[in-house]
């Protein structure tokens, strides 16, 4: 047993001595293929995994399947604005409004949200849970922007060129034409560029999203903690409740003069 154990460390310190001499290996070359995995490769299901999956499935489906609420008309978004758009920027709004607690007594003066965040449209009738995710499946929160009144001259005319058509607002009326604003009310007052002015948008546009820089330089940011996608499915939920059907028009907030 003595000359056993001898062996085995003489054995262990070989192995280190070894291992030790060589320089570490780096890789100098590397490829990829697809692997395709179907039913004709692997016929087989692992019932194990399957069932384990299956019942996740029938949670999810149950929770995505619920019907939260009930539309007039299907809405689509659409350019300068649509159905969708004005409906989910009011919304955000009138929760905004009713979360906001300004230590400056300052309210909210207008909301802003980003065309390219509406996903799928709404259908007419039943609305699902599912159908408030496909709409809005990002994590993106609301959050209250103080600008200066030149940073919110930037950001109107950041509005008024065609590629920025469609942004999603609410509170605000403006006119454009040949890409520039001719007319602008925010909550049916004029611009005044010695002011500030807070916006209700997403932390995503906060921090430059989609090109709006003007809330880089911001003068305050406030979170409100609240999920858009969550504050949409709240208030179908209570619209439900009161026996509401959710509506949506075409107004005067945004008017494209050809």
């Amino acid at each position: 047993m003595k000359y056993l154990g001898k062996a085995f460390w003489i054995v262990v310190l070989l192995s280190a001595s070894l291992t030790s001499c060589y320089a570490p290996k780096e890789v100098y070359k590397s490829t990829g293929d697809i692997v395709v995995l179907d039913s004709v490769r692997a016929p087989y299901i692992d019932s194990a995994v399957y069932y384990q999956v299956e019942s996740y499935k029938k949670a999810l489906d149950a929770e995505m399947n619920e019907i939260i609420g009930h539309t007039e008309t299907q809405m689509f978004r659409d350019i300068p604005q649509g159905l969708l758009n004005n409906f989910v920027a009011d919304l955000v709004l009138n929760k905004g409004n009713e979360a906001y607690r300004p230590s400056d007594g300052q309210a909210i003066d207008f909301c802003l949200l980003n065309y390219g965040g509406l996903r799928s449209s709404l259908p007419k009738g039943n609305i699902t849970r599912g159908n408030v995710f496909e709409l809005m499946p990002f994590e993106n929160e609301m959050i209250v922007v103080t600008i200066s009144g030149e940073k919110t001259k930037d950001l109107f005319e950041y509005l008024s060129r065609k590629n920025n058509w469609g942004m999603p607002v609410s509170g605000i009326q403006l006119k454009v034409k040949n890409n520039e604003v001719i007319e602008v009310k925010i909550q049916g007052k004029s611009l005044d560029l010695s002011r500030n002015y807070k916006i209700l948008t997403s932390d995503y546009l906060a921090t430059g999203g989609d090109k709006m820089d003007f809330f880089l330089q911001a003068i305050s940011y406030e979170p409100l903690n609240l999920r858009i996608r969550e504050v949409i499915i709240e208030y179908f939920v209570n619209q439900s409740a009161q026996g509401k059907i959710a509506k949506s028009q075409i107004d005067d907030r945004f008017i494209v003069i050809e």
